[in-house]
């Protein structure tokens, strides 16, 4: 049987209909109308917007501006199919430093609705476009747009729109979206005849994102930062590590004083902030970025969603360098600053050199005799006698090793050797007076010590892992050969590609590799003080980050992480003031990865917890 013919004559769309067709591509909805009216009136050089909508913006928008207005031939062009007075040639999209400049608007906006337009260059004589037709008008100033019914014409259209609640939402989306840029600019926003926002205009990024946002954190948590190159510009409002939220939907991207989808730049601000927060926590950032016209590309997306950068690696590289500064800055100010110290409330014991050891031994055991006699009970923790003693107490791994050592009579202390010590040190030296009181270990995780009345906790992995890592790295370009020479066995060509890109940054810092083809480089030589296994250097070398400086912190970091003191690892009084020492005299007090070394908790705050006033 022969089938159908499916055959249908190619006929012309009549004007209306593609004239609708073609609506539908810029005015989805009603938000898609207010981002449109938006950009003609910032355009226009206004310094007050006011936006109204009733019923989600399905029934009823007006946008008024006080900006430079129309003739009454402007008037009567602008609803005409690309119509604008933003470009007259291809040529000048290079030159483009407006929001619209299609001439698809305010058609696109007739052809599914009634729309008026009242406009004047010098008030109060204006003119009106109202039913396809221009007649003389009164307004002050500026340009005033109304729209009524959208949709009414399409309904096609029309079913798919959300309740009305739903829609005002996605309307002062947009409303704030076009708003936070353009922060010298007065903007309010109506509904259903009620201000819901008004937007002063104000000095700086900072303050609009405050006002338009209104975070729950205190404005002194946000800060604005500003960068500059050649070819472009950013400023940046970004919360403090301390202001979190639970997804990347409070990283906010614009170029121009547009606001674009922008996945790249979205995971520029995440690598920036990396370390930073805990996983599954995100920050605070939005992205004000400036490009001059002829290196950036708008016309994309129907609705300009979308950017091309001719200088897009400097963009993404300059933006994750700003924000890493300014998230490792202000940790380490917190991390730094300052409690005020009061003698009063101060018992530190000094160790001068005119205490004997014998003192030393009575001071320690009867002051941690009488904690564990008050305290120790309530928790199950029997008294013991911390004695000073011509032999250092040994270290351990773990708990478990602790027991098997104490008990066994057997004695090492690996984490001697990693240098917290020095390595001639046959007994503790004698103990220095120093601008903190060691308390002791918590949970085989932190080391606790008071500084300027004020308690801090210090992570003590964390911060052997810090100290080991810059000490590989000031120790770089000193090699040991290895009697085995490694072998690296790469699964693809990228991986070789990878080696190659790190070979010459690896060979500065002491590794030596030989490419012998096929996939298996041979590594003769490695870092004097570098940590780590066959297996361990070629997971580091492939997998680490995209460029060479990348690649070689992250071995030397998972290097000192590896060889750094456990959670878990019993430190003996004289070790754990040593790493204390080294600690507070890293000029960074952040690990590797960018956390946090220690927290501090001051004087009130301790009081406070306790309920003591």
């Amino acid at each position: 049987m022969k089938a159908q013919s499916r055959y249908h004559p190619i006929k012309k769309l009549s004007q209306e209909s593609a004239q609708k067709i073609a609506a539908g591509e810029i005015i989805e909805r009603p938000a898609s109308v207010i981002r449109e009216l938006l950009d003609n009136a910032i355009d226009s050089g206004a310094t007050k917007i006011q936006v109204e909508i009733k019923n989600g913006g399905i029934d009823f928008i007006r946008v008024v501006d006080n900006g430079c207005g129309m003739t009454k031939e402007d008037v009567e062009l602008c609803t005409q199919t690309h119509a604008t007075s933003k470009i007259e040639t291809v040529e000048d999209l290079l030159k483009l430093s407006t929001l619209g400049f299609r001439g698809e608007a305010l058609s696109s906006i007739d052809s599914v609705s009634r729309l008026e337009i009242t406009s004047t260059r010098e008030g109060p004589s204006a003119w009106r476009y109202q039913l396809k037709k221009t007649i003389p008008a009164r307004l002050a100033e500026g340009t005033s747009v109304q729209i009524e019914n959208l949709f009414e014409n399409f309904p096609a259209r029309k079913q798919f729109l959300k309740r009305a609640s739903a829609e005002a939402n996605l309307c002062r989306q947009i409303f704030i979206d076009k708003a936070l840029p353009h922060f010298e600019t007065e903007f309010t926003f109506t509904v259903d005849d009620s201000l819901k926002l008004r937007l002063p205009a104000c000095k700086n990024l900072k303050q609009r994102y405050l006002n338009a946002l209104q975070p729950k954190e205190p404005e002194k948590l946000f800060h604005q930062i500003e960068i500059a190159e050649e070819r472009f510009s950013f400023a940046a409002v970004l919360g403090s590590p301390d202001v979190v939220r639970s997804d990347k939907r409070n990283i906010m991207i614009f170029a121009n004083g547009r606001r674009i989808t922008e996945y790249g730049l979205t995971q520029a601000i995440l690598y920036g902030s990396e370390g930073y927060f805990p996983n599954g926590a995100f920050p605070i950032g939005i992205l004000f970025l400036q490009v001059t016209p002829d290196r950036v590309d708008f016309n994309i997306h129907p609705a300009k969603k979308e950017a091309r950068f001719q200088d897009y690696g400097e963009i993404h590289h300059a933006v994750s360098s700003a924000v890493a500064n300014f998230y490792r800055q202000k940790t380490v100010a917190n991390l730094l600053k300052d409690t005020k110290y009061d003698p009063s409330f101060s018992q530190e014991l000094n160790f001068t050199e005119n205490h004997t050891k014998n003192q030393i031994n009575h001071a320690w055991s009867q002051s941690n005799r009488e904690y564990t006699d008050r305290i120790g009970g309530k928790f199950g923790i029997a008294a013991r006698d911390f004695t000073y003693s011509e032999k250092p107490m040994p270290s351990f791994d773990t708990v478990q090793d602790y027991r098997e050592n104490y008990t066994s009579g057997k004695v090492s202390s690996d984490f001697f050797s990693r240098n917290i010590l020095p390595e001639n040190s046959a007994a503790p030296p004698q103990l220095p007076q120093s601008d903190f009181k060691f308390l002791g270990q918590v949970a085989g995780t932190f080391i606790a010590v008071e500084k300027n009345d004020a308690l801090y906790l210090i992570d003590q992995h964390a911060a052997h892992e810090r100290i080991l890592f810059n000490e590989l790295k000031q120790s770089l370009g000193i090699s040991q050969e290895l009697l085995i020479p490694y072998k690296i066995v790469t699964e693809s060509d990228k991986d070789d590609q990878t080696i190659r890109k790190a070979q010459e940054a690896l060979t500065q810092a002491g590794f030596k590799l030989i490419d012998e083809g096929d996939g298996i480089w041979q590594v003769t030589a490695v870092p004097i003080r570098w940590v780590g296994t066959e297996q361990q250097l070629t997971e580091d070398i492939i997998e680490a980050g995209k460029t060479s400086e990348d690649i070689l912190d992250h071995i030397l970091a998972t290097s000192a992480c590896r060889a750094a003191c456990k959670d878990g690892a019993i430190l003996d009084p004289v070790t754990a003031r040593k790493l204390v020492e080294k600690t507070f005299a890293l000029p960074e007090p952040l690990c590797p990865h960018g956390r946090p070394l220690w927290i501090v908790i001051d004087r009130e705050e301790l009081f406070k917890r306790i309920k003591r006033t």
